[in-house]
C-alpha cells in the first residue's frame, strides 16, 4: 500500500545577481517612527518594518552618505544615498540610531574583571564614566583592528575600545590580559 505525501517546495536560495541587487531607497516615500528605543520604518505604498537599525556603508571614507537600512534579521531593505534628503524630523531618528550604534566609549582603565560561568563582568572606566558590562565567549567578541588596540563586545552588541594597551596602567594590562 502506498501513500503519496505532499512534498514541500523548496527554498530557492538567492541567486548571485539577486543577492548582490542594490535597492535605492526613496527619501522622500519613507516614514521613520521611535516606538521606545526602536526605530521603525514605513515604505510608502510598499511596506512596514516593525524593527530596522541604520549602518554607515562607508563609516570611514564617506559617513554622511550611503546608509544602509537592515531589519531586524540584519537583512538590507536598502540605501539611503543622501539622508539630508530626508524631512529633519526623519533625519533627526536616523541620527540618534546612528549615534546609538557608532557609540564607542573609549577604556581609559581596567577597574575590575571577574570570571563566572563562562562569561566576564568588567568594570572599566571610559571616557564617558564607569561602565559595567559583561562580555562571554571572548575569542568571538574581541577585536583587534591594529596593533596595540582591542574591542570588547558585551553581550548586548555594545563595543569598548581599547585605543592603546600600552597607555593602560600595568594593573588594568593585567587584568585585561588575564581574561583574554
Amino acid at each position: 500500500m502506498s501513500t503519496t505525501t505532499q512534498e514541500k517546495p523548496k527554498e530557492t536560495p538567492a541567486t548571485l545577481v539577486e543577492a548582490s541587487r542594490l535597492v535605492f531607497l526613496d527619501p522622500k516615500k519613507l516614514q521613520f517612527f521611535k516606538h521606545g528605543a526602536t526605530l521603525r520604518l514605513t515604505i510608502e505604498d510598499d511596506r512596514s518594518f516593525p524593527k530596522v537599525g541604520i549602518l554607515r556603508a562607508f563609516p570611514l571614507s564617506d559617513r554622511n552618505r550611503f546608509l544602509s537600512v537592515r531589519d531586524s534579521a540584519e537583512n538590507e531593505i536598502g540605501l539611503i544615498v543622501n539622508p539630508d534628503e530626508l524631512g529633519a524630523e526623519l533625519r533627526k531618528l536616523v541620527e540618534e540610531d546612528l549615534q546609538r550604534r557608532y557609540l564607542v566609549p573609549a577604556v581609559k582603565r581596567v577597574v575590575s574583571a571577574k570570571e563566572r560561568f563562562g562569561t566576564v563582568e568588567w568594570v572599566v572606566e571610559t571616557d564617558r564614566g564607569l561602565c559595567r558590562f559583561t562580555s562571554q565567549n571572548l575569542r568571538e567578541n574581541v577585536q583587534r583592528p591594529a596593533p596595540g588596540r582591542i574591542i570588547l563586545n558585551d553581550v548586548d552588541g555594545n563595543r569598548y575600545d581599547i585605543r592603546n594597551v600600552d597607555e593602560l596602567s600595568h594593573e588594568s594590562q593585567e587584568l585585561l590580559f588575564r581574561h583574554l
